[in-house]
């Protein structure tokens, strides 16, 4: 069971913080600042050098050598700069919601949709009973969404232990996990609705701490801290587990200060009933391209709320440990479906943050920077990468200088945002991560905008279903 398979990552301080303690001390601050500045001042001065140094960038490279080239690079980087330095300031700023007392915690529906999850889906229901979590108050929902494996069979295995509080729903035909979600929705009793995906399991007090922010009456969305499960299990797990630490505890940190975390994730995220009922119809037939948005209904759900007004909040000690792509097929698939679904919310997110400006507030210039570097980030290597991989062929020397350079100083920022909140000993493995990601998924940003109108969910399918569905 998942208490005695935790990893020895988890038992190395992942709970043993103080659930009150500032994500960064002021101290901490000046450090990724510090860090930030550096990286910024040195690659300026590595892209300045080359530029004026370096005659066959000079002759053999167009792209390289021209001067729009240049001053767009330097922009960029200046912007992604400030943008860190930002970031980092909100981020130290970050305080999750102090816990609430017993009698004031409020009635929760914890929803998991599965889809051929096998036995997990069984380990996933038991975790959430495992819930330090008021009995009275807690209703779990586990719905089958037209699974062609035994996932019905193990949910139905952990029913008579909890027949009072568990309700299983069998869905003859895979819907998708939106469609899954809403049923699940719609036979909700809680005031409070906990989504969990099937291939995760949170720590006992999470619903604890996940429902803290509902006190506040604006929220209507709150994130977990997802970490990896599985970092037994491969390297990429391993270095998933540093970006991870580097989106959550960073980037949702900082946005939350702002009450504008974009993508409130599917392994653990909570949301006011009253404020996501209403979007339900909208959220179901939300449509892209003339296509059925199939996918990222987690980020979908978010923006629809942000919207709305609603709050979107995260809460850093609310966690949950996920199973994550061992092989390079599975994290491909992965991101390529995250990236989609952000394009298209990106898309729609900028409209609302650049167009609503009727009544401007601080909150309003956070989002714009937010969806604006997100979409700049996605749609940037439609232009970088030719000329990387032109200046590869043309000065490979220079090239793969700059590259290794740049990308050792650049992953010292998620290296030091994990070492900083977990130790040392795996941080390295950010910048492992960074050295895989350039040459295999930097491009999957390209292909992902190429391959928009796909909407198929390309993952956990069975072998022989996947050409039948």
């Amino acid at each position: 069971m998942f208490f005695k398979a935790r990893s020895a990552a988890t038992e190395e301080g992942y709970m043993n913080r103080s659930a009150e303690k500032s994500l960064f001390s002021l101290r901490e601050l000046l450090k990724p600042a510090a860090v930030c500045g550096w990286l910024g001042g040195l690659i300026l001065c590595i892209m300045f050098l080359s530029h004026i140094e370096s005659e066959s960038l000079l002759t053999d490279l167009a792209s390289w050598q021209s001067d729009l080239g240049l001053y767009g690079s330097l922009v960029f980087s200046a912007f992604t700069l400030l943008y860190f330095l930002i970031q980092a300031l909100l981020a130290v700023f970050y305080r999750p919601s102090p816990e609430l007392a017993e009698d004031k915690l409020p009635s929760v529906t914890v929803i998991i949709p599965a889809y051929n999850e096998g036995r997990q889906i069984a380990d996933t229901i038991e975790s959430v009973f495992k819930a330090d979590y008021p009995a009275d108050r807690l209703e779990v929902i586990a719905i089958n969404d037209g699974s062609g494996d035994d996932t019905w069979q193990w949910m139905s295995s952990v029913l008579p232990a909890h027949e009072k509080q568990l309700t299983l729903v069998d869905l003859e035909k895979n819907q998708g996990k939106k469609h899954a979600l809403c049923v699940g929705i719609t036979r909700a009793q809680g005031e409070v609705i906990v989504t969990i995906d099937s291939d995760s399991e949170i720590v006992p007090d999470a619903l604890r701490k996940i429902v803290s922010p509902f006190a506040d009456p604006k929220v209507g969305a709150v994130a977990g801290n997802v970490r990896v499960m599985n970092l037994k299990e491969g390297c990429i797990p391993k270095m998933l587990d540093t970006a991870f630490a580097f989106g959550f505890e960073f980037m949702r940190a900082a946005q939350s200060h702002i009450h504008t975390v974009l993508c409130t994730p599917g392994a653990l995220s909570a949301y006011r009933l009253t404020a996501v009922k209403p979007l339900l119809n909208r959220w179901l037939d939300q449509t892209f391209l003339g296509r059925p948005a199939a996918i990222g209904e987690d980020r979908a759900i978010t923006s629809m709320l942000i919207r709305e007004g609603w709050h979107s909040d995260f809460q850093s000690n609310a966690f949950v440990f996920t199973r994550m792509p061992v092989t390079y097929s599975g994290v491909f698939k992965m991101l390529t479906r995250w990236c989609r679904s952000d394009i298209r919310e990106n898309i729609i997110m900028l409209q609302f943050a650049f167009l609503n400006l009727r009544h401007f507030r601080f909150r309003q210039l956070g989002l714009q920077l937010n969806v604006l570097f997100a979409s700049v980030s996605i749609i940037l290597p439609l232009f970088s990468l030719p000329a990387l991989l032109l200046a590869i062929v043309s000065v490979p020397l220079e090239a793969i200088f700059m590259l290794a350079a740049g990308n050792i100083l650049w992953s010292t920022v998620p290296a030091f945002i994990y070492a900083s909140r977990y130790g040392f000993r795996h941080s390295y493995w950010a910048v492992i991560y960074g050295f895989y990601y350039l040459p295999f998924l930097s491009w999957i940003g390209v292909y992902s905008v190429l391959t928009l109108r796909n909407t198929s969910w390309i993952t956990r399918q069975l072998p022989g279903l996947e050409k039948h569905q």
